[in-house]
C-alpha cells in the first residue's frame, strides 16, 4: 500500500499517482505507522514535456524529422526495431534532423535521442 502526502492531504493507492507540484512517496511495509522508505518525487509534467524531442510525422511512409527542445552539441539518435537490434545511428548538431526511411520496413521502432547526461526513447511507426 502507498501512502502520498499532498499538503494536508493524504492520499492511500495502489497504482500510479500523476500530481503537478513535488509529492512525497512513503512506502509503507505492514498496516502500522511505520515508514520502511521515503522517496522525493518531482512530478512537473510541463517541464518534462517542454523538454522531451519532437518526432513528426508520426506515423510516417518515407521521412522521420526530429526536433529537439534546446540547442545541446554530441547528440546521438538511435533507432532501434522492436527486437533491440539498432538499424540507424548518426549526431545530431543542430535542433533538427531528418532522417529516409522510405527503405525500412513497415512497423514499430524506438527512437533514442541521448548524450553523457541523458537519454529520452519515443515511438515511431513506419507505414
Amino acid at each position: 500500500m502507498k501512502k502520498i502526502l499532498l499538503g494536508l492531504i493524504t492520499i492511500f493507492t495502489f497504482s500510479t499517482v500523476f500530481a503537478h507540484g513535488s509529492a512525497h512517496l512513503f512506502d509503507d511495509a505492514s498496516l502500522g505507522d511505520d515508514v520502511v522508505s521515503i522517496y522525493d518525487l518531482d512530478t512537473n509534467l510541463n517541464r518534462f514535456q517542454d523538454d522531451t524531442f519532437k518526432i513528426s510525422p508520426n506515423p510516417s511512409k518515407n521521412k522521420l524529422n526530429i526536433k529537439l527542445p534546446k540547442a545541446s552539441e554530441n547528440m546521438t539518435l538511435e533507432v532501434f526495431d522492436v527486437l533491440g537490434k539498432r538499424i540507424h545511428k548518426s549526431t545530431i548538431s543542430q535542433l533538427s534532423a531528418s532522417v529516409d526511411v522510405s527503405n525500412w520496413k513497415t512497423g514499430v521502432y524506438l527512437v533514442k535521442v541521448s548524450n553523457e547526461n541523458e537519454s529520452q526513447t519515443k515511438r515511431f511507426i513506419k507505414q
